[in-house]
């Protein structure tokens, strides 16, 4: 790789993350094959403009998606990742190109890299993919959440490689049926997930733990619904309602 096109974008860090944290995302939703209550994705009309759609069974909108029709360069970033994934995928340099791509934004102290704040994994190809990444890179900690589920039995991940079963999508029976002991689920409030005996997190440190935790909502939901209702409250009672719009990573 000769230029600065050729890599895939990574952000060192976000809202909720430090810089040493790179993070990598593809277009949301529509790279989600295991998403379920949470399917959504930007979609560009023929007059440029963006909209958000949602699935038929969404019932809380992903918050990646609406920061893809909020922000271009976010919309741009994410899908020319995802056209330069697929070009790898099909001259089998897809290690290769996510490898250097790392390496060419790395600094000195990155410690860990945040897998999809945006997307999942779309094919177990491209999921090995990273598992072989992982492996090139022991000094750094790999981390996501996935609902892709079924591509992550009968794995066995790198020491270096935590993934969290994200609660919500088609293969949630997995999750039931104890294959995964470590999962996020969403909630409206804080005080549902403490009923359920679940602590939330905000800034991934229980991507590393053995145990469930609960994600509270956040993100553009759609107006008069539950979910957007219930973030509306926490902001009025001076609660947690989001993170900061002021960075997002691309």
């Amino acid at each position: 790789m000769n230029n600065s096109k050729a890599f895939l974008v990574f952000s060192h860090g976000n809202a909720k993350l430090d810089k040493n944290t790179l993070t990598f995302s593809i277009p949301a939703g529509k790279t989600c094959p295991g998403a379920l209550f949470c399917k959504s994705f930007a979609v560009l009309q023929d007059d440029g403009k963006r909209k958000i759609q949602d699935g038929k069974d969404t019932i809380f909108r992903c918050f990646a998606a609406s920061s893809e029709v909020q922000y271009d360069a976010v919309f741009q970033t994410r899908a020319n990742n995802m056209e330069l994934l697929f070009k790898a995928a099909i001259d089998g340099s897809i290690v290769e190109l996510i490898n250097n791509s790392l390496q060419h934004h790395r600094k000195k102290k990155t410690d860990k890299v945040r897998i999809h704040p945006a997307g999942d994994f779309f094919s177990l190809a491209y999921l090995m993919a990273w598992i072989e990444v992982a492996k090139l890179n022991p000094d750094l900690d790999f981390y996501c959440y996935s609902k892709s589920l079924d591509f992550f039995l009968d794995l066995v991940l790198p020491s270096n490689f935590y993934m969290t079963a994200s609660y919500g999508g088609k293969f949630d029976h997995l999750i039931d049926q104890g294959y995964f002991t470590r999962y996020a689920k969403v909630y409206k409030t804080e005080e549902e997930a403490i009923a359920d005996g679940l602590e939330v997190d905000h800034d991934d440190s229980h991507c590393f733990g053995d145990r469930p935790f609960a994600l509270l909502v956040h993100g553009t939901q759609p107006k008069g619904s539950d979910w957007g209702k219930a973030i509306h409250a926490r902001r009025k009672a001076g609660k947690f309602s989001g993170y900061s719009a002021t960075k997002v990573a691309v």
